[in-house]
């Protein structure tokens, strides 16, 4: 009996743990560093190859743009990394769109009216990341 309820017990809390990381992985979008889930991939697993899709695409539409900038960027490691850094750069006002790369350890930036650097670099520095060099 007691042996039941002990099984019990840890099943609710794994459970509990789960459906915890899935709200926030989903809703909040607070995804598990790569490192945690699989080690250390070295890029081959899917989600880096999906990460380096997202940059490829989001990288290709920023070219567009008439006003972009590259900003190096130091502190990324993994894919929360990067929605901080974006999600942090796209809040400026006049980004209209951002991506990051854990590869180049950049950012790019996509911009509708000029934005000076110095702006760029504080964003990027308050989402917790060191801002370097920014180039047209």
């Amino acid at each position: 009996m007691a042996a039941t309820i002990v099984l019990g017990i840890l099943i609710a809390a794994a459970f509990g743990f789960g459906v915890r990381k899935a709200y926030r992985a989903f809703f909040k979008s607070e995804a598990a560093c790569c490192s945690e889930e699989c080690g250390s991939c070295g890029g081959g697993c899917n989600k880096q190859k999906l990460l380096d899709e997202s940059y490829r695409v989001r990288a290709e539409k920023i070219e567009k743009f008439p006003i972009h900038r590259e900003i190096d960027v130091d502190g990324m490691t993994c894919e929360k990394c990067i929605l901080k850094v974006v999600r942090a750069l796209e809040k400026v006002d006049g980004v209209t769109i951002a991506a990051a790369s854990l590869e180049k350890q950049s950012a790019l930036v996509g911009l509708k009216k000029n934005i000076s650097d110095e702006t760029l670099r504080e964003a990027i520095n308050r989402a917790g990341y060191s801002a370097g060099a920014v180039t047209a």
